[in-house]
């Protein structure tokens, strides 16, 4: 996540405020998706507002690997999970704004989340290049990007660069104020 495009601290607090499921439900917006026993990214996860929401769809046998940029925002989201009892679940870090650094979970993902978080990014393509080796063959990826805050062309250009980095766009999901789109990692071809 760009340092000069890093949501401030400040909002975090505004992005976790529960009347915020009035118009984007985690449940509604990650549910389809994520299910009991997966392993699942939440990258940018500020103060954790789909961070929480996953930890129980996937529940004790499943994870929810948080990351962020900015150490504040994890601290956040770590104290709001242990109050929740869900801290067992999570797995938050801080990270560097140029990667996941996640090279030891390649290919055991099910499912990642990039809420508002890839205008934000310095390389969108190196980032694309990761997610695709975290996830298994056939796992799923959401990307929103807030309407107003980023244009339609560039969400065109995000979408261009998860395809040039082997995702295949499969459905645009309606998200309140967002721009969206479903990705998939292709499942491995029967023989």
């Amino acid at each position: 996540m760009h340092e000069d495009r890093t949501c401030p601290v400040w909002v975090g607090y505004l992005l976790v405020n529960p009347l915020r499921t009035l118009y984007q439900n985690p449940d509604r917006i990650v549910g389809p998706y994520v299910k009991k026993g997966m392993t699942v990214l939440d990258f940018g996860c500020a103060m954790g507002f789909f961070t929480l929401a996953m930890a129980r769809m996937v529940g004790p046998e499943g994870r929810v690997i948080a990351l962020d940029v900015q150490e504040k925002m994890v601290e956040k989201l770590l104290k709001r999970a242990r109050k929740a009892g869900l801290a067992d679940v999570i797995e938050a870090q801080v990270i560097p704004a140029g990667t996941a650094d996640l090279e030891d979970r390649e290919g055991t993902l099910d499912f990642i989340l990039a809420f508002a978080v890839i205008h934000e990014v310095p390389e969108p393509d190196r980032h694309f290049q990761e997610f695709y080796a975290l996830l298994k063959p056939g796992g799923k990826m959401l990307i929103a990007e807030p309407r107003g805050h980023v244009d339609g062309a560039a969400f065109r250009e995000t979408l261009e660069t998860a395809r040039r980095n082997g995702f295949k766009v499969m459905d645009a999901p309606k998200i309140f104020r967002s721009y969206s789109a479903l990705a998939q990692k292709p499942p491995m071809p029967l023989h």
